[in-house]
């Protein structure tokens, strides 16, 4: 410092003086105090002071950015008052340019140069002078003529003190200097320190209102004491003693009242550490405080009263001010905006409260009172206390912001509900301004995802999540596989209650959106797609929406789920019926399930049996390429290329064949047919009616009405030669072969008739009607998933119901394995019969046509096997494991033989039987499908009781 410590130490006694008003003469103690308090802290300076240089090479730097950055107008202006600075410069330059250097921000970027203009002082206006005064209206006349009245008078008149006056000109100087002087003091021109030692420091003391602060003293009530004297002392006070105690006055008390509720720290009431509660210390109220005129227990109970009502407050309060409050979501953000403006309300009305504690109304008297003064606040409070239950509520919870953005909803909807069925108007106001305030946000998203389909980047609060992206999802399963409805661990969906029955149409009408845009980008015809969104509603849902014209006759839940359908519906239906219409008429969903019924479900039976014919034919001739997927694709191409409902490029079907068993062996059972694949590939949007997985009830349906046209097949081309009228006739096997064949052929009958007259046909028609009915894609799909579902158990395909349906197909088996025995029999009847036939012939004939293990065991033991019981039982046994699979379909010709084996087919075909009918009266007992009874009446067939019973 190089300033000497002389004249410090008078600065310093100057200093002390002004501030403390303390003297050396008056308090010497005290002053010294201060003056080596103030000296130690000069003398302990011990910073240097800012290097100039450096500060001058930074503004250089900085001015040189600008000039590199293209900004020559602003390095110019920065250069010209970097020039003028030396001119204007100071002992504390260097500092007060580095602390200007520490506090600019970015100044490339947030300097404008126009911002120098505001920096020029205006022209002050010209000052009006005598001159001009002058100027406009000269001072000529004889009534400007200077007058010597001295020159008329008495000598006595000359010489008594009276002064002449002033003539015009020294008039007109007297005002100059004035003016000058005026201009002079605004200027601040002065002597300098000549005119500060003239004034003295008394000039720059400001008289204290002394009056003022004894009245601040006196209001200060917590420092006035009872005094020990009847007049202060109430009955009340007595007993507990008036030591420490300070009387109060009710309009002090409500002041207090009135600080506490607005949030500031006051005496009667304090706040425990770390929590909202707000608490009255009842000991140390008491102890120190009173109204003079109200009991202890009394004052005690009124602010208990203020005290829960400010808890509840300071709850609220605690809560805007707290983290949990700043979020990102919008829908809190509106909740925590909507609780402060109720607040805002509130302290608005206690400031006013105050206002009239103070000034009084219009010049009137008021009674002043806590009593009062709780009557008229209850009103006010007692919302905020319902507000302060839901907020505790969700601070309470413990979940992650995402899913308490949505907890205030449906909070306030249910204390909306209960106010309105209770009748208190004023909270239901209250809560209700809150809750539309907090709607109008939610519905914005609603509505954007209604209008556009689209949905905010990242939201993890909207009712719908989109699973995959518009590259990643597949045009089949656009509908179902991109959005979802979000719903937590226990399936229960995210968001507010009212909004849950409405949230699937909210769903549908999005996607649907979406799927209409998709449509129009793959060149659906614009015309039927609705070019321009189309607005939701003019009204918003608000209390005056909701309730009308103020009737709360009807609960407020019902009126709320009305006006919420209203404004779902209009765009809901108006979207949904398009898409629909669109589906049915543009692409082709009607063609497209008559040709799904046409070519899986059989409906044109001649082309069925045309094409089931050709199969079987190539398979009995033992065509080893039957089953290539473009002789199969090729010859269903060709038969149903007919169809004007069948696009025939659509059309693929392959086999596949499972295992090492040789067509041979494969043929003699109808489980062979379950390796064809039946492929009607679909357009795209049809797919996302028709899912992939209906296919696989499809194909199944199909294989099971193949199957059952392949034991017909091998039924129905039996024929009776002369020969077998003959041969049957003598032996007696002619009852059994036409009974069995006859049980055989009502039964293959009986169930394709069930499959197809009963199930298939009565079901599509009604799947048909469900899905013309249905008003958007959603029921579309469930019409269709509900008759798949049906055909299912209906064919016997479930998985309930897989014991009748393997029975039903080892009956089937069992008519090939007839057939094939009894063409054997017969062609071996007419071999052996024949004229020209040779001993070689028959030999030949005879070894290719016994039964492999038959053969075998001759092979074995070197003698022929006669005992045709004992290869019986053991084909019995093979059959009991694999459903006949094993069992030779060549039977030997011999009659006793052959009698032999079609008694045993007829008595398993009776067993298979019995167990199918017997499945289905349980199946139908059950209640699951009754109809199911009348099926297994009509398998038993007619002639019960018959030859095929018995041997």
């Amino acid at each position: 410092m190089s300033a000497t410590p002389a004249k410090v130490k008078s600065l310093i006694d100057g200093l002390i003086q002004s501030v403390t008003g303390l003297t050396p003469q008056e308090d010497p103690e005290n002053f010294n105090l201060c003056r080596d308090f103030a000296l130690r802290n000069f003398r302990g300076y011990k910073f240097g002071r800012t290097n100039q240089f450096d500060v001058g090479s930074k503004l250089d730097g900085l001015e040189e950015k600008f000039r590199v950055f293209n900004r020559d107008d602003l390095a110019d202006a920065f250069r010209s008052r970097l020039n003028e600075l030396p001119s204007l410069t100071s002992g504390f330059t260097p500092e007060i340019l580095s602390l200007f250097l520490s506090l600019s921000d970015r100044p490339l970027q947030n300097s404008d140069i126009s911002d120098l203009e505001l920096l020029v002082k205006p022209d002050a206006p010209r000052e009006f002078t005598w001159e001009d005064i002058i100027a406009d209206d000269p001072m000529e006349g004889e009534i400007w003529k200077d007058v010597d009245f001295g020159a008329e008078s008495s000598d006595e008149w000359s010489d008594d003190g009276y002064t002449r006056p002033r003539s015009r000109d020294e008039f007109v100087e007297s005002l100059r200097n004035e003016a000058e002087d005026r201009r002079r003091k605004a200027l601040g021109a002065g002597s300098g320190d000549s005119d500060y030692k003239a004034s003295g420091v008394e000039g720059f003391i400001v008289q204290g209102d002394e009056k003022g602060l004894e009245l601040l003293k006196k209001a200060q009530y917590w420092r006035e004491k009872v005094l020990p004297i009847g007049r202060e002392i109430d009955v009340s006070l007595a007993s507990g003693g008036v030591n420490n105690i300070s009387l109060i006055s009710e309009i002090q008390a409500m002041r207090e009242v009135i600080f506490m509720l607005l949030g500031y720290p006051c005496l009667l009431f304090h706040r425990k550490p770390n929590d909202a509660t707000i608490l009255v210390d009842t000991d140390d109220t008491t102890k120190r405080f009173a109204l003079s005129h109200a009991s202890l227990p009394a004052f005690r109970a009124i602010l208990s009263w203020y005290a829960d009502k400010g808890t509840n407050i300071n709850v609220i309060r605690t809560f805007t001010r707290s983290e949990i409050s700043v979020t990102d979501f919008p829908e809190h953000q509106t909740f925590v905006a909507s609780v402060c403006d109720k607040l805002a309300v509130l302290d608005q009305h206690l400031i006013k409260l105050e206002e009239l504690l103070l000034v009084g109304n219009k010049g009137l008297d008021q009674i002043v009172s806590l009593l009062a003064l709780q009557g008229e606040l209850e009103p006010f409070l007692t919302p905020f206390d319902l507000l302060s239950d839901i907020i505790a509520e969700l601070l309470k919870t413990g979940k992650p912001p995402a899913d308490l953005a949505l907890q205030h909803l449906g909070s306030l909807f249910q204390l909306s509900c209960r106010l309105q069925s209770i009748g208190d108007q004023i909270s239901f106001k209250f809560i209700t301004d809150i809750f539309f305030n907090c709607l109008q946000t939610y519905l914005r998203p609603i509505h954007r995802w209604m209008e556009s389909g689209e949905l905010r980047e990242d939201d993890e609060v909207f009712l719908i999540s989109k699973n995959r992206s518009d590259e990643e999802v597949e045009l089949g399963g656009l509908w179902n596989d991109q959005y979802s409805l979000r719903k937590d661990a226990s399936g229960v969906l995210k968001a507010p209650v009212f909004v849950h029955a409405a949230a699937t149409r909210i769903f549908i009408t999005g996607k649907s959106v979406v799927f209409l845009k998709r449509l129009l980008e793959r060149d659906i015809p614009s015309c039927a797609l609705p070019l321009q969104p189309q607005p939701v509603s003019a009204v918003d849902i608000n209390l005056s929406t909701v309730c009308g014209n103020g009737e709360y006759l009807a609960p407020f839940s019902d009126m709320f789920a009305a006006a919420f359908d209203k404004w779902i519906n209009d765009r809901h239906h108006s979207v949904s019926s398009r898409l629909r219409d669109i589906l049915y008429q543009d692409c082709g969903l009607r063609k497209s399930l008559d040709a799904i019924e046409c070519i899986y479900l059989c409906k044109n039976g001649h082309l069925f049996d045309t094409f089931s014919q050709a199969m079987f034919e190539k398979v009995d001739k033992g065509v080893q390429t039957w089953g290539d997927r473009f002789l199969l694709t090729e010859l269903l191409q060709g038969i149903y290329g007919g169809v004007g409902c069948v696009e025939v490029g659509r059309v693929r079907m392959r086999a596949k064949m499972e295992g090492t068993k040789s067509l041979r062996e494969r043929r003699r059972t109808v489980k062979m047919w379950k390796g064809l694949e039946l492929n009607y590939a679909l357009p795209w949007p049809i797919m996302n009616v028709i899912r992939k997985e209906s296919f696989e009830v499809y194909n199944n349906v199909f294989t099971f009405l193949l199957q059952i046209r392949r034991a017909k097949y091998m039924l129905e081309r039996l024929t009776l030669l002369k020969e077998d009228f003959r041969i049957l006739g003598e032996s007696g096997e002619g009852a059994v072969y036409y009974s069995l064949r006859h049980r055989l052929l009502w039964f293959a009958n009986i169930v394709y008739y069930y499959l197809t007259d009963l199930v298939l046909i009565p079901q599509t028609i009604h799947m048909r009607q469900e899905m013309a009915r249905a008003v958007h894609v959603d029921g579309m799909i469930q019409a269709h998933n509900t008759y798949i579902q049906k055909i299912k158990d209906q064919c016997l395909l479930g998985a309930k119901l897989t014991p009748i349906h393997q029975a039903v197909t080892s009956i089937l088996d069992i008519s090939i394995l007839f057939s094939d025995a009894h063409l054997a029999h017969s062609t071996a009847l007419k071999t052996l019969d024949a004229p020209s036939a040779s001993i070689h012939d028959i030999s030949v004939f005879i070894s290719s046509h016994t039964p492999r293990r038959h053969r075998r065991r001759q092979n074995q033991t070197g003698e022929p096997c006669d005992n045709y019981q004992s290869d019986s039982n053991s084909d019995s046994e093979d059959y009991e494991e694999d459903n006949f699979e094993g069992m030779n379909s060549y039977i030997s010709f011999e009659n006793e033989a052959y009698a032999r084996q079609i008694g045993h087919i007829s008595e398993r075909f009776n067993t298979l039987l019995e167990f199918v009918r017997a499945g289905l009266r349980g199946v139908a007992r059950a209640g699951v499908m009754p109809h199911l009874e009348v099926l297994a009446e009509d398998l038993e067939g007619p002639g019960r009781g018959g030859g095929a019973r018995g041997e």
